[in-house]
């Protein structure tokens, strides 16, 4: 499988389990669901039980199927799953795992006897889930969209990235041709951030911003040549980061590492170990 996109994938992971969004619609929707108690659950469980199994199901379903639908993106490639279509298969494809979560929940609680039949419970959750991966996409594109809009006319005359320096045109004027690093012009718009590190995986580099990212299809060489402007270094020969997004030092299995202000940590090889010494960041 990909490294790439596994990598991608735990780094969206992470993100998810840190994001205070994400816990508050949880705990939302366990006490909305918990004190109805659909589906039978109302006289089935006492509301301390009740509460339980709903945000049991909330999380474990959520996480399975936005980790799939996730890994899928990433394996396709996120730049070129920009139709609705796309994510609708890939939810439906998580619904697989999603109704087995389901199911084992309630022949855990319920007895086996008791647990909906399974095929049945299946087309319900691949369709549930096919709707919910297409809203959620449509969503965070639309955040991202909006974000990028307002970093956009916060900083009309300047670089996403705040560290670079727009080189002045010959009447002194700054050039809006170089108001931000060209490699930012290979993702798509509504991740057009403030750029974060980049990774090279296999044939493709993983382009990150502080508004999310893409795989590109080019050499790691030339994506690095493409960040001119930005304070940034090379720590590794799969790796580049940019100065003013990295958090600090790390380790990685007790070897030197980079941590990054998104949460990433990446490796700092013994090729690079002294520049990024120099930089305060080994």
């Amino acid at each position: 499988m990909n490294d790439s996109a596994l990598q991608s994938t735990k780094r969206e992971m992470q993100r998810l389990l840190v994001s205070r969004p994400f816990w508050l619609a949880t705990v939302a929707a366990a006490l909305l669901l918990g004190l109805t108690g659909p589906f039978g659950t109302y006289h089935a469980l006492s509301l301390p039980l009740r509460l339980t199994y709903w945000a049991l199901v909330g999380v474990a379903t959520y996480l399975a199927g936005y980790g799939l639908v996730s890994l899928l993106a990433n394996l396709h490639g996120r730049g070129r799953t920009r139709h609705p279509l796309f994510w609708a298969a890939y939810g439906a494809i998580a619904g697989l795992p999603v109704a087995l979560i389901v199911w084992a929940l309630n022949a855990a609680l319920f007895g086996r006897a008791a647990a909906p039949a399974l095929p049945e419970l299946t087309g319900l959750t691949m369709a549930v889930s096919a709707i919910v991966s297409v809203v959620v996409a449509l969503s965070e594109r639309q955040i991202g969209a909006a974000a990028a809009k307002q970093l956009s006319s916060q900083q009309p005359a300047s670089m996403e990235n705040q560290d670079v320096a727009t080189p002045p045109a010959e009447n002194g004027r700054a050039d809006p041709t170089r108001q931000r690093p060209k490699i930012l012009d290979r993702l798509p718009p509504e991740q057009r951030g403030r750029l974060s590190h980049m990774s090279m995986q296999d044939h493709y580099v993983d382009v990150r911003t502080d508004l999310g990212g893409a795989l590109v299809l080019m050499r790691f060489s030339d994506a690095i040549a493409e960040t001119a402007g930005v304070d940034g270094l090379q720590i590794h020969r799969s790796h580049w980061i940019a100065r003013a997004m990295a958090e600090g030092p790390a380790r990685i299995n007790g070897k030197p590492a980079v941590r990054m202000l998104d949460g990433s940590v990446l490796p700092v090889s013994r090729s690079y170990i002294d520049v990024a010494r120099a930089a305060g960041l080994a």
